[in-house]
């Protein structure tokens, strides 16, 4: 079997992110260190969660070290991993207390007979095993979080000063997605190894400005994240409509149908449009020969992939691969 790897960046208006460049510089480094871990024999599983762990890494990306912040200005990290050989799953939601929640998900899908852990007992289970904690945020992700506060307060009355604002306006929520999807809420890879084995791995600070405790689509399998034997798919862009969706595993469902992975992507965003509408997300998949793919509905994706032999890191590829 030919080994191949993709990652995403996230989905959404990257023309309007200060650090592209360096989230671009990020994928492409971490596309590498995929690629390598597949290289050097190892699993689907080993290559997901090295790339998205080196995401988690990067400071650049909405996920690990560089997840934005919520309402509150707290922090609440989310992430899955899934082994389609196995049928094996671990994630974890609401995450304080580590800097690879991606890392976390894996000891929840080896290490015990849960699915998805969250809160306070993920945090526990990350300090039993030793993982490193979550450092302060960098002075770029505070610098977002003020920029986005302002945004969402031009104009508006004292209400929206008030946390009670929750409580008055159920469409708050979605105001604050609509003033903030600058960019795509989550990082994740796909992957195929040298014996067909396919994993996906994702991981998120999920949306900023975010009522504190929300949990979005990427601990959630089928919706953010999904492998079987046929396929492996990563989603990113605004959580409730990918959970509404269960856009990872409308993928394989689709690829069981047509047998083609690029079929599979074009019926699974026409079911995404018509089911949620446009400027939502978008995803990456890989099927088990080794093919690439990646579809999405809004202004731009952020992906990384091989070539031949060269690494390749867009912000705005122009089709689907």
């Amino acid at each position: 079997m030919r080994p191949n790897i993709i990652l995403h960046g996230g989905a959404g208006r990257w023309s309007h992110s200060k650090y592209a460049d360096k989230a671009r510089e990020a994928v492409m480094k971490c596309t590498e260190k995929g690629m390598n871990t597949l290289r050097n024999n190892g699993s689907a599983v080993d290559a997901v969660v090295e790339a998205v762990k080196c995401m988690e890494d990067s400071g650049y990306l909405n996920a690990g070290v560089g997840s934005v912040l919520d309402f509150m200005g707290g922090r609440s990290l989310d992430a899955g991993v899934m082994d389609g050989a196995t049928g094996r799953i671990g994630a974890v939601a609401s995450v304080t207390a580590t800097r690879n929640p991606v890392v976390l998900a894996r000891i929840v899908m080896e290490k015990t007979d849960h699915h998805i852990i969250g809160g306070k007992g993920a945090d526990l289970l990350a300090f039993l095993n030793g993982l490193p904690p979550l450092p302060p945020p960098p002075p770029h992700v505070w610098e977002r979080y003020q920029e986005a506060v302002r945004k969402l307060l031009e104009g508006k009355p004292e209400i929206y000063k008030r946390i009670t604002c929750f409580l008055e306006d159920y469409g708050f929520i979605k105001k604050i997605i609509e003033k903030t999807l600058d960019v795509g809420d989550t990082v994740g890879a796909v992957a195929v190894d040298s014996h067909g084995r396919l994993a996906a791995a994702v991981s998120t600070g999920g949306v900023i400005l975010k009522f504190p405790g929300r949990i979005g689509d990427s601990p959630i399998p089928g919706a953010g994240f999904y492998a079987s034997e046929y396929t492996a798919c990563s989603a990113t862009g605004i959580g409730e409509k990918i959970m509404e969706c269960m856009t990872c595993k409308y993928l394989d469902t689709m690829y069981r149908e047509t047998k083609d992975l690029v079929a599979a992507a074009e019926k699974t965003l026409e079911y995404v449009n018509k089911a949620v509408g446009e400027n939502t997300m978008g995803f990456i998949a890989i099927d088990k020969n080794g093919e690439i793919v990646w579809a999405y509905n809004t202004e731009a994706m952020l992906i990384g992939y091989y070539e031949g032999n060269n690494i390749k890191a867009l912000i705005k590829p122009t089709r689907a691969h």
